[in-house]
């Protein structure tokens, strides 16, 4: 087998490379040339494109064009699935290397094509991202196919190969994630280029017609399927993310807007005086283990008003910071997730004699007839401020991408449930500690009803709750910042389930 680089002219032209030496593998039409010319123009591309648009062609043809046209060329392609590289990346590799012949210098296998030991092409999909070290060389080509269903986790492994040139290509079937990012808030980072069935031959007339290629009987298909404003069909035929997916806990919109706003601007939303003098609510999220984060949340009324994180600290230190915020912000109450490590700067807060509450993502929720658990109560009021413009939050992308990883679901008895964190680590999505304190910091607007027993917005004229929900008065709710004794609670139905206020809430 030879090593020979045979074709260096085209080093620097993928599409002469197809048309010349692939010529027999077909001809790329417009969009295919733009994605091939991409390539070479551009360190990092990521294409997104309607369901059966031809990026696999235009792939197939990338990898031919970068071992045949390098010394020391390697490509290394990764996939959500093995069915995606073997059965639909390889096969159109394999036509390629059929239709042209002796003109190539490799050899195709299941999975690889080889020139020699330090010239070839590799692709996999793996449950370990460990698998994907050790792929280095001064001239690697990196191709992340269904670049919208690869796991964060491969993501990061693939990036410390330290690839020459990167290529993502996938649908626009997410709302977070790297693939997503490269369309959105890191745009700048990539030349990024969209591919919609409307652009392709079958719709436009376009020289060559592909018969392979979406066509005006499949797009009446899925919209007779899903429906014309699904995000599936927006998705798939448009090549647009869509705002929300159906089982997003919010949209891109409404988390944007709340970012680019001084103050809430919904209806109801409070004026921006009225909303400087509201008391101030700290969130705190304790990072547990790995690359999470410790994340302090204060907000003032429906306005975040400082958000600090920390890497792996000491709960001492988290403790010290969030004593700190309360004193120079005049905080009247700190909700800390004590679930884990968090405890223990609850106790330390306590100690410090500061007004701190703990909570308990996992336990009942104040409606339990509604909401699986209590983070999922929370998140659901977070989710309606966010909806209804009524709250304003700093641009922070860490902050927007975790709010838009978030998912949920209804059971069949009607009760919302948050996807935890457990599962979003197995998809490999980062924690969404930042969500997670901007939810504590917001668990109790009047309208939600979580009573503490120790909101300063139950000494004040503010909003009353519905009639029927008792309000606790101030001495009474002092007192009850205690251990539960035997006897605590009332019971009281809202019409939204029983619930027993306000020891059950687990705020003590």
């Amino acid at each position: 087998m030879s090593t020979e680089v045979r074709y260096s002219e085209y080093r620097d032209d993928p599409v002469g490379f197809v048309e010349n030496v692939l010529g027999a593998a077909g001809k790329p039409y417009s969009k295919q040339r733009e994605m091939l010319e991409a390539a070479t123009a551009s360190r990092r591309v990521s294409v997104v494109g309607a369901n059966g648009c031809g990026k696999g062609w235009a792939l197939a043809r990338l990898i031919l064009w970068w071992v045949e046209t390098r010394a020391q060329a390697k490509v290394v392609v990764l996939s959500s699935t093995n069915r995606q590289v073997r059965e639909v990346l390889w096969q159109e590799l394999a036509a390629v290397c059929d239709a042209a012949g002796d003109t190539l210098s490799g050899r195709i296998t299941k999975g690889r094509y080889t020139i020699s030991p330090e010239r070839f092409a590799i692709g996999f999909a793996t449950n370990n991202p460990d698998n994907i070290h050790g792929f280095h060389s001064p001239e690697l080509l990196l191709i992340v196919d269904e670049a919208h269903a690869v796991k964060e986790s491969h993501f990061d492994a693939a990036v410390r190969l330290n690839p020459s040139r990167t290529l993502l290509a996938g649908n626009a079937f997410s709302t977070s994630g790297t693939f997503y990012e490269s369309h959105h808030a890191k745009r700048h980072h990539y030349h990024h280029m969209r591919i919609s069935a409307y652009e392709t031959p079958n719709l436009t007339g376009e020289e060559p017609a592909a018969p392979g290629l979406i066509n005006a009987d499949d797009i009446a298909d899925k919209a007779l399927q899903w429906g014309a404003d699904h995000p599936k069909f927006i998705a798939a035929v448009y090549a647009q993310f869509p705002d929300a997916l159906e089982d997003s806990l919010v949209g891109r919109a409404a988390v944007e807007d709340a970012m680019h706003v001084d103050a809430p601007s919904g209806e109801g939303a409070p004026s921006a005086e009225e909303d400087a003098q509201q008391p101030v609510y700290i969130g705190v999220d304790v990072g547990r283990f790995g690359d999470n984060e410790s994340v302090l949340c204060a907000r003032r009324g429906q306005r975040v008003v400082a958000l600090k994180s920390f890497g792996r600290v000491d709960l001492m230190r988290v403790a010290g910071e969030t004593a700190l915020m309360a004193r120079e912000l005049g905080a009247e109450a700190i909700f800390v997730d004590e679930g884990g490590l968090g405890g223990g700067v609850v106790d330390r807060l306590r100690e410090l004699q500061a007004p701190v509450h703990g909570v308990q993502f996992g336990r009942k929720a104040p409606h339990p007839t509604r909401f699986a658990n209590y983070r999922s109560e929370i998140f659901w009021e977070l989710r309606r401020l966010l909806n209804d413009r009524l709250i304003a939050l700093p641009d922070d992308e860490e902050m927007a991408a975790q709010l838009l990883s978030l998912r949920y679901d209804v059971s069949s008895s009607g009760q919302v449930w948050m996807e935890s964190k457990r599962e979003l680590r197995k998809k490999g999505l980062p924690s969404p500690d930042r969500a997670d304190a901007l939810a504590l910091a917001f668990m109790t607007p009047p309208s939600l009803q979580i009573w503490t027993g120790y909101e300063p917005f139950l000494l004040h004229p503010r909003p009353r709750p519905p009639v029927g929900i008792p309000v606790v008065p101030a001495e009474a709710g002092r007192a009850l910042a205690r251990p539960r004794q035997p006897g605590d609670g009332e019971h009281t139905d809202d019409g939204l389930g029983s619930t027993t206020l306000p020891p059950h809430l687990g705020v003590w």
